[in-house]
């Protein structure tokens, strides 16, 4: 009976040498080959994991096979190689020691790959996909024409397009990571200053329409005085580029800094949108002085 054979050569942890040989096992579970056809030898010695399949009649049966097996190792790269692909470039590339941070950058950049959802409910993983496909395409179209397959060589010489890939997510990883702390500490340094700064006047009314629409009135329901609402003053600032607001967003970096420069008592946040990042950011710098009224004032 003609046979075709592949040996398929991945150097490295066991473990994970025993998982791809389990996942290339049960590919073959439930098909019209019967299992004691498809013969498997896993070496631990060599790395080696040799297998060889039936050829049927059909000239179809070896490209079949060639994809099932692609399959099976495109699967294994996204769910073993890839994180240990972010790991080194988050440890070599970066410099990142911390196990904990390494880890939740991996995942941070797993999303990144995977893909934001455009609808919650429809999300479905569309990036993992992608790129499932893509890489099943590249290791069966491989095997169709050759016997050996080295894991570790392919990755790093057939699949150049997909490691710029895996690398763009991380480097999109830690900026994001590093953008959140610069964040993180400014919000800290703009809470300090609420509580040393003296009030210069006894409440505000924030009334947010919804989006980047902000008015601001003084306790009397008046428009906040010019004098009040002058942001020259550098040490009230606050800088759009650390808070990462766009250009649609200025709005919204002016009314935190006129709302440090009129530095009230009592913060009235009216406003139909609580979770807003406006909002959000309003509340951390002022803590208990803010209460949030979800109607806006009549008046």
């Amino acid at each position: 009976m003609k046979q075709v054979r592949f040996v398929v050569e991945y150097v490295q942890d066991h473990p994970s040498l025993e998982r791809l040989a389990g996942m290339l096992n049960r590919t073959f579970v439930g098909t019209d080959n019967p299992v004691d056809s498809v013969q498997w030898e896993l070496s631990r010695e060599d790395g080696f994991i040799r297998c060889q399949f039936p050829l049927g009649p059909g000239p179809q049966d070896k490209k079949n096979y060639c994809l099932r097996v692609g399959r099976v190792l495109a699967e294994y790269t996204l769910s073993d190689l890839e994180p240990t692909l972010l790991r080194s470039l988050f440890h070599m590339r970066f410099g990142l020691k911390d196990a904990v941070e390494m880890d939740a950058l991996i995942a941070e950049a797993v999303c990144l790959l995977d893909g934001e959802p455009e609808l919650e409910e429809t999300w479905v993983g569309r990036g993992r996909e992608r790129r499932l496909h893509k890489l099943a395409s590249r290791f069966s179209l491989y095997l169709e024409d050759h016997e050996r397959l080295h894991l570790d060589g392919f990755l790093r010489f057939r699949l150049s397009d997909y490691r710029a890939e895996v690398q763009e997510a991380a480097e999109t990883a830690i900026e994001e990571r590093l953008m959140e702390k610069q964040y993180q500490e400014f919000m800290i340094l703009l809470k300090s200053m609420v509580e040393w700064q003296e009030t210069r006047t006894s409440a505000v009314h924030v009334l947010h329409s919804g989006g980047h629409a902000f008015r601001l009135l003084d306790e009397e329901m008046r428009p906040l005085e010019q004098d009040i609402m002058d942001i020259s003053d550098s040490s009230v600032k606050v800088d759009a580029d650390v808070l990462d607001i766009q250009e649609e967003q200025e709005e919204e970096s002016r009314v935190v800094s006129r709302l440090l420069a009129a530095s009230p008592r009592h913060l009235y946040i009216h406003t139909p949108e609580p979770d807003s990042q406006v909002i959000r950011t309003i509340i951390g710098i002022f803590g208990d002085r803010a209460a949030l009224y979800p109607d806006l004032p009549a008046h």
